[in-house]
């Protein structure tokens, strides 16, 4: 720790990569801290050394890894150097800084100073770049800062929406995952609903629905959950082959999966055309099925489901000849 204060470009350089691969082990990352190691690594990223850049970020990806060091390291003004380094044009430098940043940005208070910082704008460049690697970091801190309302305006008008859908198309399933969730989050503000349509991210949120991934199914999923509160979108969500794939997901062996997929169907189902359509695509067997569920909110938005689909006569008839009353009376007994 004290060679990183030394006169010597090389000798700090060494000290600093000799730490990033200590701080790597669990006990070390307290220990590097304890020892009054943060202070010096921080300085460190104002380097004009791009090898020493890259070592004090990567030795602090690995520290903020710890939850108090998080705190830490935004305290002792590790945050303006770490997004500095966002604009590097060495992608070695760019990918330790964006994991550290990633890292930090799931404290709650970090994702505030985070954006406050001016860290969206980096990172929002970084979804194009030419490494996988980076595209999924920063989509993954992107994802942690849009949990917080004032950010998920924010990332919206700092012009996000058009690369996060560009990356529910990458040949990486884990950057699909990621950018799914991130839309997701987004999609819960109702100026978000209207936007991440109009970018055109209907189609490739439908798509993701047909991932062998079952988190990648849940976030998508859960966007079109969202997304299907808007009226004008149950339309086009049913007209963009929507269907299919979600009446598939409540097949799904995964709760959480179910759960997205039954919401969505309910909300869509408030829509009088898509009253027929979602009976016509076989739906009301796993409706029914998921009257049964183990996890009552399941319950809840299939029997709400089948209320909304129980407004069509035709669908009055249906519902009862696919076996459902004895799992609504039950239901009736319900704590």
């Amino acid at each position: 720790i004290a060679l990183l204060r030394s006169r010597e470009e090389s000798i700090r350089e060494l000290a600093g990569w000799t730490l990033r691969n200590l701080a790597v082990n669990a006990e070390n990352k307290v220990l590097i801290v304890e020892e009054g190691g943060l202070v010096p690594l921080i300085a460190l990223l104002h380097s004009m050394n791009e090898r020493a850049q890259e070592h004090a970020a990567g030795a602090l990806r690995s520290l903020s890894v710890n939850a108090e060091n998080q705190n830490l390291i935004v305290q002792n003004l590790g945050l303006p150097p770490l997004v500095a380094l966002l604009h590097s044009q060495n992608a070695a430098v760019q990918e330790q800084a964006v994991v550290c940043i990633r890292n930090l940005s799931v404290n709650d208070e970090n994702e505030i100073k985070i954006v406050q910082e001016g860290a969206l704008p980096p990172l929002i460049k970084l979804l194009q770049s030419p490494v996988e690697r980076i595209q999924e970091h920063a989509a993954g801190a992107l994802r942690n800062l849009s949990v917080n309302n004032d950010n998920k305006v924010k990332i919206v008008i700092e012009g996000a929406l058009p690369h996060l859908i560009a990356l529910l198309r990458s040949r990486e399933e884990s950057i699909r995952e990621l950018a799914g969730w991130t839309l997701r989050n987004l999609a819960v503000n109702a100026e978000n609903k209207v936007l991440i349509v109009e970018e055109g991210g209907l189609v490739p949120l439908i798509a993701l629905l047909h991932s062998m991934n079952e988190r990648a199914q849940e976030h998508a999923a859960g966007a079109l959950r969202s997304l299907s509160v808007n009226a004008e979108n149950q339309n086009l969500i049913v007209q963009n082959l929507g269907l299919p794939p979600l009446v598939a997901l409540l097949h799904s062996q995964n709760a959480a999966v179910q759960e997205q997929a039954v919401v969505c169907i309910r909300n869509l189902s408030v829509n009088d055309e898509n009253e027929i359509k979602i009976v016509q695509e076989g739906a009301l067997p796993p409706l029914i099925k998921l009257l049964q569920s183990p996890v009552e909110r399941i319950q809840e938005h299939a029997a709400g489901a089948l209320r909304n689909l129980s407004v069509n006569n035709d669908n009055k008839v249906k519902i009862v000849i696919e076996g459902a009353l004895p799992h609504l009376i039950a239901l009736l007994r319900s704590r």
